[in-house]
């Protein structure tokens, strides 16, 4: 009978890729580790930030201890897992995608067994860590920020052609950078300039070697997705509906530490001074000032671009918010929930209903910002950092 209960032995592999094809690393995996996403800068900015794996597994066999293993330092790596073994076989969704960077053994004298540990990075570390000889925003190329971002998967390609970086969505730029020469720079560099002056998000594919931008329009879009009652849920209220994830742990504040509720932000370059005030956020909550350093094209006197970059992240001033979730991968039948396929900068709702009083209840809509898996023989939970983004 297919019931499609999932187990970490056959359902899930690792695999290499060598000679122009996957390969299964034949050793019984039994801990597995994925930390991927963002990082949230002076409660605002989103930087780029390498994706990690860690593998552990067992093995009778000593041959890749002995004449060392298939699967080396460099060679791209992925996890994935079968969602319906029994009734899709053939489908598989993969969690991770990266590059390995070290492969550790033991043998263990007693069992006679030997433990691999493999570690791995996702392309996020290739992406802001790729040196290029020179990086030109001038008129040829353009200075909006999808125009940049499009010259730079470029530069960045023709140096590493692993590197595919294009943008998840349709959104038009919302700044523009000045005209400016990089020489010998390392990519992260130019790349958090622009990202920092776009409000926008950068982040690599869980299935594949591809990076991803978002431009501010782009994440302003997501950010205006409403609540659906149809739509997935993590919620401590359990329901059958596979569109239901059960909650293991909510994490809510009203953290001041992140609130910028009045902002300065200085050109760069120039010194041109804008400053916006969320007054009603002051009022609720007191004044947290922040100073920001920004470098783009203002535009002509009144400056209306470094304005507006100020008056849209003083408007999203607000303290409340859950900040994290955590639930298990799988039902309490044994399959695979949809939680277990998510992705970076995906909108996710969360509910917390009140057991006492049903009609008392928190309802957010907000985007993904880190993933983590914990998979085990036992148990599989999948750790989410969400965020209200500017």
């Amino acid at each position: 009978m297919a019931n499609n209960v999932w187990d970490i032995k056959t359902h899930l592999q690792v695999q290499y890729y060598a000679s122009s094809t996957w390969v299964s690393i034949e050793a019984d995996t039994y801990e597995v580790s994925i930390d991927r996403g963002v990082m949230i800068d002076q409660s605002v900015l989103v930087r780029p930030d390498s994706g990690s794996l860690q593998v552990r597994m067992q093995k009778s066999s000593l041959s890749d201890l002995v004449t060392g293993p298939a699967y080396k330092s460099n060679m791209p790596i992925r996890v994935r897992y079968q969602p319906t073994p029994d009734t899709a076989p053939g489908i598989w969704n993969i969690i991770f995608f990266g590059y390995i960077s070290n492969v550790a053994m033991q043998y263990m004298t007693e069992a006679k067994i030997l433990d691999i540990t493999i570690s791995a990075d996702d392309s996020t570390k290739l992406l802001m860590n790729t040196r290029l000889p020179v990086f030109d925003i001038n008129s040829t190329t353009g200075k909006s920020f999808r125009n940049v971002m499009d010259e730079l998967a470029l530069k960045i390609a023709a140096v590493d052609a692993r590197l595919v970086f294009y943008q998840n969505g349709t959104g038009g730029s919302a700044t523009f950078q000045d005209y400016q020469t990089w020489v010998d720079e390392i990519s992260g560099t130019i790349l958090n300039q622009c990202l920092d002056a776009e409000l926008g998000w950068v982040y690599s594919a869980k299935d594949a070697g591809n990076q991803y931008y978002n431009t501010r329009t782009d994440i302003n879009t997501k950010q205006a997705t409403t609540w659906n009652n149809s739509n997935m849920t993590v919620s401590n209220v359990h329901t059958s509906s596979v569109d239901h994830i059960c909650m293991d742990h909510m994490d809510l504040s009203f953290d001041t530490d992140t609130l910028v509720n009045s902002v300065k932000v200085e050109h760069a370059l120039t010194n041109i001074v804008k400053t916006a005030k969320n007054t009603t956020s002051i009022t609720n909550y007191g004044e947290w000032p922040q100073d920001f350093s920004i470098q783009m094209d203002t535009g002509a006197s009144p400056y209306t671009r470094l304005q507006d970059w100020a008056d849209h992240v003083a408007a999203a001033a607000d303290p409340k918010a859950i900040r994290s979730v955590s639930c298990p991968a799988l039902r309490r039948d044994g399959t695979t929930s949809k939680i277990a396929n998510v992705e970076i900068a995906d909108t996710l709702q969360v509910e917390f209903v009140d057991p006492a009083n049903t009609s008392n209840k928190i309802q957010q809509v907000a985007l993904i910002s880190r993933i983590n898996h914990e998979i085990t023989a036992e148990h599989w939970e999948v750790n989410l950092g969400i965020w209200k983004a500017i």
